[in-house]
């Protein structure tokens, strides 16, 4: 059976350090038919990372599709990290079948909360490497497609621990500019002010939008406030503007940045 492994990592695309994770995942993994699709996020981002596992895991994915994460900015203290030790790796199974080998940090898992299944600490080395999702993580990867799941697989944890993803803030930037909020449709103060203007303040920066019912239903120029393209069943609103780079627009405000709308 063909299998998808979904690699998701805060390194440049075709950087050395992706190159050298994919090297092990192939090497360990020749005997499979398997599909890899590596995505990187930006650096230490548990935010942006959060949104892309959810997005990419809740989505259309063939049977057995994995997911192996790695964004690891090693905050669990803010004193020194003895022997390279960071955050744990962790296993989950979605309702849906999906299963994710991650890092445990910040808010990666955050927005799957309510999709897992199952959820256990893994049995690997945390500290020893700087470069651990090369030099420990491969071989649980290559446990879990495999099947071999109760030779790197602990204890049940608790999936109501993991911390609730923020509300109302910037989540992701894409390659055309759009900024991805974390707001819902269903949760838009706006969603019966189709056609109105407001305004939006991220960071230091203001900006009046319309309110749209779609991302190109506003002139050239001008930045809409509209029901976005990702979130499934209910999505997140974005802001767009036609003809150029909101992000840019707004001083390319990093993930987890506040944003306000007002009328």
């Amino acid at each position: 059976m063909k299998r998808l492994l979904h690699v998701i990592a805060d390194y440049a695309p075709k950087s050395q350090e992706f190159g050298e994770i994919l090297q092990r995942i192939w090497t360990q993994n020749w005997d499979l038919d398997l599909v890899v699709l590596p995505t990187s996020v930006p650096s230490l981002d548990t935010i942006g990372t959060g949104y892309l596992v959810y997005q990419l895991a809740l989505g259309e994915n063939p049977p057995g599709t994995v997911m192996y994460v790695n964004t690891a900015p090693r905050k669990e203290r803010t004193t020194a990290m003895e022997n390279n030790a960071g955050e744990k790796l962790v296993w989950t199974r979605l309702r849906n079948g999906v299963e994710l080998v991650a890092v445990n940090s910040g808010y990666t898992l955050a927005l799957l909360r309510d999709e897992i299944e199952s959820y256990r600490q893994v049995r690997v080395a945390y500290q020893g490497s700087q470069f651990r999702s090369r030099d420990f993580f491969p071989p649980v990867v290559s446990a879990v497609l495999h099947g071999r799941h109760e030779e790197v697989l602990q204890d049940e944890l608790d999936a109501t621990a993991l911390p609730p993803y923020p509300e109302s803030v910037v989540m992701w930037i894409d390659g055309f500019g759009n900024i991805k909020t974390s707001i819902r449709s269903s949760a838009d103060r706006t969603r019966n002010m189709l056609g109105e203007k407001i305004h939006i303040v991220i960071g230091t920066r203001r900006a009046t939008a319309l309110v749209t019912g779609g991302s190109f239903s506003v002139d050239e120029g001008e930045l809409a406030w509209s029901v976005g393209s990702s979130g499934h069943a209910d999505p997140f609103m974005e802001i767009f503007l036609r003809g150029g780079s909101a992000a840019d627009l707004f001083d390319n405000p990093a993930a987890g940045t506040p944003i306000e709308i007002t009328d």
